[in-house]
């Protein structure tokens, strides 16, 4: 059946090599209603239509939707292809027009295709979202609201409009590798008939959160009464349309992280997500190259590898073991302490409770903390003792007891106000019998710093008021330069190794590996495609 002339102006994919004929013709400068005059005018004349009906109909569809910025950047495209280039692009960037001579090609084009875009962490810290297509299948890799102070090409507000989109296509699936809120936070914006894949745990962790958050929205899409989001467990492989995604447990200050390798069209991509080799399952990171190589017989062609520490080289890196070491030798010389450490961070509250224990101190928290880490230690202790925890007061009881010595949980404290978090200093302290508060703060000292884009002045008040009576133990929740060095090399991919999650990409030419690895090393800007099979159709 013969396609109609409004249904091919609608449809992206069906554009073809005549559209550069109509770039030609077309001054990008005017305006939109010239515009769709000649878009009707060459869309008419291919589908042997009339030119006035066409028009009508165009003009109705105007005035529903808003095509004319997707058509015009159409238009652009297709004139810049026919431009000579002083500076072609790199042999890894997909250039976006693409002319088939008919379906049977554009066909065989699709079952090759793979393509990686990073939509955003290029050059930035979180607010990681990155779109994978394989075949025909589209799989979107987290959806992460961008970090206080950070700045990305496009807000939050910007690249859920491009990424869903009328007459983009259609994604598939989205996964989620944890449940920090820079790789989850826009998850309420996914359009309704998209599948959302995430760890069982993970699932079970963000419901208790949103309960305490009390966002409605996410509330109702976690309770999942509709069946759109498909937990896993990590191990599992999963099917979607053209892809097969092979799930890893990875260690992360995020119970239950994950990496995911994806494979299609004859390609193997590794996401890694978020990971460290500092906490108490880093052993997980040993274990995935060999899975990879060993049990699945897969090779990386190219690795998507977080780099957050890249500039923070110069911070100490506790271990888990350390911050055990580091709080047992704090609380034998002081008893009254506040502990401000992220809810979720499971490793370093469990190293903080059980070495309380150990000094015989009584633990004292929030009914929200309280839940979190019995919700951690349930799932936990289905899988290691390691995770024990001792027993935990709630705070009504340092209200009632007035006790003369305790640890007391508070969370992470971020986003207060000034004056509230200056007040917790007093409100809690109250309850102590001789007051000689002392503070454990277990998070990254970037929230203190004034001069840094993430400071948060309510944290930073309520810190300060405790002057030189703060002990910073904290352990980073990424991998250190040599940890990122050694997995590179244990993947050993053959392709492409593509930095994100970092503000430094560049700074992964001066890791310790092969100059083999550093030649593979690319840098695309947030929204470039990477073209990782090669092959395009090209018509001059």
């Amino acid at each position: 059946m013969k396609m109609k002339a409004i249904e091919l102006i609608k449809s992206i994919r069906e554009l073809n090599d005549d559209m550069v004929d109509a770039a030609r013709n077309v001054s990008l400068d005017v305006d939109d209603d010239a515009l769709v005059a000649d878009l009707a005018r060459w869309a008419a004349k291919r589908c042997g239509e009339d030119e006035a009906d066409v028009l009508r109909e165009v003009k109705a569809w105007a005035e529903t939707d808003s095509p004319f910025p997707t058509l015009r950047d159409i238009l652009e495209v297709g004139a810049e292809c026919n431009e000579e280039h002083d500076n072609p692009p790199p042999p890894w960037k997909f250039r976006d027009f693409l002319g088939f001579r008919g379906m049977e090609e554009r066909n065989e084009w699709y079952k090759k295709r793979v393509h990686i875009t990073i939509h955003r962490g290029t050059k930035q810290i979180g607010g990681s979202i990155t779109e994978i297509n394989m075949g025909e299948t589209n799989i979107v890799v987290d959806l992460g609201s961008q970090l206080p102070g950070s700045h990305g090409s496009l807000s939050d507000d910007e690249i859920v409009k491009e990424l869903f989109r009328p007459f983009r296509s259609h994604i598939d699936a989205v996964f989620f590798t944890h449940y920090h809120g820079d790789h989850t936070g826009l998850m309420d914006k996914i359009p309704s008939d998209v599948p959302i894949y995430m760890d069982s745990a993970m699932l079970t962790i963000l419901r208790k959160l949103h309960e305490h958050t009390g966002n409605k929205v996410m509330q109702e899409l976690l309770a999942n009464h509709n069946g759109r989001i498909h937990p896993f467990t990590a191990g599992e492989t999963l099917r979607i349309g053209d892809i097969s995604v092979h799930t890893f447990f990875v260690d992360h200050s995020a119970y239950h992280a994950n990496m995911f390798l994806f494979e299609g069209a004859g390609h193997t991509i590794l996401h890694s997500g978020d990971f460290r080799s500092t906490g108490y399952m880093s052993k997980s990171l040993n274990i995935i190259p060999g899975l990879i190589h060993d049990s699945y017989h897969k090779e990386v062609d190219v690795l998507l590898i977080e780099g957050t520490m890249i500039t923070r080289s110069s911070e100490h890196l506790l271990t888990e073991w350390n911050v055990k070491k580091e709080a047992m030798d704090f609380m034998r010389d002081h008893r009254q302490i506040f502990v401000v450490c992220s809810s979720t961070n499971f490793d370093s509250l469990t190293s903080i409770c059980r070495v309380a224990q150990a000094n015989h101190l009584p633990i004292y928290g929030s009914p929200y903390i309280m839940e979190m880490l019995k919700t951690f230690s349930d799932m936990a202790g289905a899988y290691t003792g390691l995770y024990d925890l001792p027993p935990i007061k709630g705070i009504d009881e340092l209200k009632r007891a007035h006790p003369k010595e305790g640890v007391v949980l508070l969370g992470s404290l971020l986003n207060r106000k000034k004056e509230d978090a200056y007040s917790l200093y007093d409100r809690y302290g109250c309850y102590m019998s001789d007051y000689k508060p002392h503070l454990i703060y277990s998070m990254w000292q970037g929230y203190l710093n004034p001069k840094h884009p993430a400071y948060d002045e309510g944290l930073a008040t309520f810190v300060n008021r405790f002057g030189d009576e703060v002990k910073y133990i904290h352990s980073t929740g990424h991998a250190d330069r040599a940890t990122l060095a050694k997995f590179i090399k244990d993947i050993a991919p053959r392709k492409y190794i593509v930095p994100f999650h970092t503000e430094n990409p560049a700074g992964f030419k001066e890791l310790d590996v092969e100059d083999k690895y550093r030649d593979m090393m690319i840098f695309p800007q947030d929204g470039d495609t990477i073209d990782v099979g090669g092959g395009e159709i090209w018509y001059e």
